[in-house]
């Protein structure tokens, strides 16, 4: 019998891991939906066979929205227990980088940066339409596209530099790294996807604020709501070398520090 289980992984970042058992051989496609089963998204894993089982971590889980899990082997659909993740932060990150992610305050503190206002205050809704002119009527033919995903979003983030030297570092490497951003647990009035993908290619560094060097940093960034890049591009929460540094020991010497674990348990979690 094939069994999913969702479990909330406290991170930082706030994640999910996914337990799948009895699936038989296949290839599996991971999904998750914060809207009550009415659409779906891909969950980013590495595209491969499973072999009965696998431990898969959605690093950029929906936050404080209780979100559904499936799993589809062979045509085969198992759906888990709905899961809510709790976040008293937002979070801004590179999805290929789960343990570069930023948290975000929606009010002043000391607990990740501060989004400022005016930040998501307006955005624009394009739809893509083709008018025609038809010869000796007044009215135009239109043709009609979807209304696009939210553009042209104002975020503007602030982080006290002596104070919070760690989350400015963290911050600008993520802008450094010119990839696509994803803003979660951001408040639902705002009208975003619980888990949006976005670009930015238009961001402002200010490094001076108030005319003080080096007290304050701040972003400015213009956003766009797009559709994630290929899903199938993963990365794993712990590298080789990292397990490596762990457990400077023989296999031996690890097969008997914790005896009974299963390949499931290692993938979940290789500490000792």
């Amino acid at each position: 019998m094939t069994t999913l289980v969702a479990e909330v992984l406290d991170g930082p970042p706030p994640m999910v891991g996914l337990t799948l058992t009895g699936a038989g051989t296949g290839p599996a496609r991971f999904e998750v939906s914060w809207d009550g089963g009415t659409s779906w998204r891909r969950v980013r894993a590495r595209s491969t066979t499973v072999v009965g089982s696998t431990y898969v971590r959605d690093h950029v889980a929906p936050l404080n929205v209780p979100a559904i899990y499936r799993v589809t082997v062979n045509e085969i659909t198992t759906t888990a227990e709905p899961v809510t993740v709790p976040s008293d932060v937002a979070w801004v990150q590179d999805p290929l980088d789960p343990r570069g992610a930023v948290p975000v305050l929606c009010h002043r503190g000391e607990g990740g940066l501060t989004l400022l206002s005016p930040s998501l205050g307006e955005q624009s809704r394009r739809q893509v339409v083709d008018m025609v002119t038809v010869q000796d009527s007044v009215y135009p033919v239109a043709a009609l596209g979807p209304r696009l995903a939210p553009a042209d979003m104002r975020l503007h983030l602030r982080a006290a530099a002596s104070a919070q030297g760690e989350l400015v570092n963290a911050m600008r490497a993520l802008i450094s790294s010119g990839t696509q951003i994803v803003l979660r647990g951001l408040p639902p009035v705002l009208g975003l996807d619980a888990v949006a993908h976005v670009t930015a290619p238009d961001v402002d560094v200010l490094p001076v604020v108030g005319g003080v060097v080096g007290a304050l940093a701040d972003w400015r960034l213009t956003v766009h709501q797009t559709r994630p890049m290929n899903m199938s591009i993963s990365v794993p929460f712990w590298t080789y070398q990292q397990v490596r540094e762990m457990w400077p020991t023989s296999y031996a010497d690890v097969r008997s520090a914790r005896p009974g674990e299963s390949y499931i348990d290692w993938l979940r979690t290789p500490e000792p």
